[in-house]
């Protein structure tokens, strides 16, 4: 086809597994980009969508970002996680956050600095009328996309080894925690600037919304714009 887009798609261990091969050719009308393509790819691979947590792609073997555009005849590899251990960096979950395993998800010997942030549901209303839970909800593949793009993206930007995060959805009662980051790197100036990156990202670009629950039975919709949360 004229003027289109082919790629060569690599896929590696379980990702292979999941659509039944190892390489794929794609065709895409210009202009695209790897984010188009992963769409693409989920779409017609559901199973492959399943693990889109754990997924890293590269770009003619240089790791990439969603925006990343696409040339004719390049390659884009899908990468599941390489640490040798069953793990997701990025997780949207109804269970609690364990962040402490979380921490031992990143540490490694050349890191002299694990900087974890813990968002936590904190105590919020009246005495009369005091909120009782908080209730998350997402666009959770949109929401997945966005994390990973995000944790790239502070791979990229800062001098950091490894960096994780986990959102908790659904009902949190005061005290839990609803979102956690963990980052390790050489020195502690680029772990805490990273882990203050990603949660500003996160709460600007990751589609989920919060309700709040009141003890007297309402519920409001958590408004960013009046500069009010409960977390």
């Amino acid at each position: 086809m004229r003027n289109m887009i082919h790629v060569k798609v690599r896929l590696f261990g379980p990702a292979a597994d999941a659509v039944g091969g190892n390489e794929m050719e794609y065709v895409l009308a210009p202009p695209a980009t790897l984010g188009d393509l992963v769409e693409l790819l989920f779409l017609r691979h559901p199973a492959l969508g399943e693990r889109a947590a754990g997924l890293r792609f590269a770009v003619n073997e240089a790791y990439a970002d969603p925006c990343t555009p696409l040339a004719d005849g390049g390659e884009v590899a899908v990468i599941p996680p390489v640490s040798g251990g069953d793990w997701d960096p990025v997780v949207l979950t109804l269970e609690p956050i364990d962040t402490r395993a979380l921490a031992r998800l990143v540490a490694d010997r050349s890191c002299g600095a694990v900087v974890t942030f813990e968002g936590v549901v904190r105590a919020d209303g009246s005495s009369a009328n005091p909120l009782s839970a908080l209730e998350y909800s997402a666009h959770e593949s949109m929401g997945l996309r966005q994390m990973i793009a995000i944790r790239e993206q502070a791979i990229e930007r800062f001098d950091i080894w490894e960096a994780v995060l986990a959102h908790r959805l659904g009902r949190l009662a005061v005290g839990e925690v609803s979102v956690a980051i963990v980052v390790s790197a050489p020195h502690r100036g680029a772990a805490f600037a990273a882990c203050q990156w990603i949660i500003d990202a996160v709460k600007r670009d990751v589609p989920i919304w919060k309700k709040e629950i009141w003890t007297q039975g309402e519920a409001t919709w958590a408004d960013p714009a009046l500069g009010k949360t409960s977390q």
